[in-house]
């Protein structure tokens, strides 16, 4: 359910022409304390119009200075949990975080202290409560266990629009991920390089290898194209033993060895020009439109790409695009 226009608490309380009147708030001295909760959607830790009020919260009421809890309340359909027929003074709400689920990392508003007074606009009370997923490091995000509703922050190295499984590829303090089937949030289709963007995703695996599924991407700024890391073929081959997973490397001084194709993508090997034994696999993704007679066997070629499992040990090297390849 969206957000009203007089959300949550402030909705049944405090911010409505008829605070009060659906409750059946009784008569001085005593009132009531309403606890509205919304999910912050968007990461923005504000409301906003896409942000949602949420159900089956579990809030605790407790005296301001006590510790023992007076009554439990669960938060409605429409975001709100109230504690009516109380006597006036100050109390404070706890959130029960166990009852929220492992990927409901933020809960904010649920300390300080409510007064419920004695005055003729009214006795209530009211506390609104943000909840949204947590924000975790890519470098954290690669060691959680599948299924986790995450945020994560980063640099794109290499856009959705580039591939056909619109897998975006993110870096941040030395750690990088894979986003398949990302898409980005309205307002635009894909990123650039060096794009910087805070990304809501599930944690998964994905041949061998953890991702952040289904991401949705939000832009946050620009900055500068990323540098990719020189390797070896060896290295590219074993993403450095699996270390550059999801990296944006280049690799420098080799020869086509062979082609064909690999469903609808082409599939160019590549090796050493000193031992054409020693090689490792270029995937040119279908959507680029690359003309395919320019890889022929036996001509140089430097290539940079992001480094994609195969699932059995080996990574293929995928380009962003033609300024990724220079044949000759």
């Amino acid at each position: 359910m969206r957000i009203a226009s007089c959300l949550v608490i402030a909705l049944a309380l405090a911010g409505c022409d008829n605070a009060g009147q659906d409750l059946g708030l009784p008569p001085l001295p005593q009132g009531a304390i309403g606890v509205g909760f919304y999910f912050d959607r968007d990461g923005s830790g504000t409301q906003t119009s896409g942000d949602t009020v949420f159900a089956g919260a579990r809030v605790s009421l407790l005296a301001a200075a006590g510790t023992d809890t007076i009554r439990t309340a669960v938060s409605g359909s429409n975001g709100v949990a109230v504690f009516d027929s109380l006597p006036v003074g100050t109390y404070r709400v706890v959130v029960d975080r166990s009852a929220l689920g492992d990927s409901i990392g933020v809960v904010v508003g649920d300390t300080g202290t409510i007064q419920v007074i004695a005055a003729p606009g009214g006795n209530a009370g009211a506390r609104v409560i943000r909840l949204g997923y947590r924000e975790v490091t890519i470098a954290e995000a690669r060691q959680l266990a599948a299924g986790m509703r995450v945020y994560v922050r980063g640099i794109v190295q290499a856009p959705l629009q580039a591939y056909r499984d619109s897998s975006t590829f993110l870096a941040s303090g030395g750690a990088t991920i894979r986003l398949p089937g990302s898409r980005h949030r309205p307002g635009r289709t894909g990123n650039n390089p060096g794009d910087s963007v805070l990304v809501l995703g599930t944690t998964a695996q994905r041949d061998g290898q953890p991702v952040i599924a289904s991401g949705l991407i939000g832009t946050l700024g620009v900055s500068a194209a990323p540098v990719p890391i020189v390797v070896t073929i060896p290295e590219a081959r074993t993403a450095r033993n699996g270390t550059l997973d999801a990296a944006l490397v280049s690799v420098l001084g080799a020869v086509i060895v062979d082609t064909m194709a690999s469903g609808p993508d082409l599939l160019v090997r590549i090796g050493l020009a000193a031992d054409t034994t020693v090689t490792t696999d270029v995937i040119i993704d279908a959507i680029q439109n690359a003309p395919r007679s320019i890889f022929r066997p036996g001509l140089p070629i430097t290539v940079r790409g992001v480094l994609v499992p195969r699932g059995d040990g080996t990574w293929v090297l995928k380009p962003r695009g033609g300024a990724d390849v220079t044949i000759g």
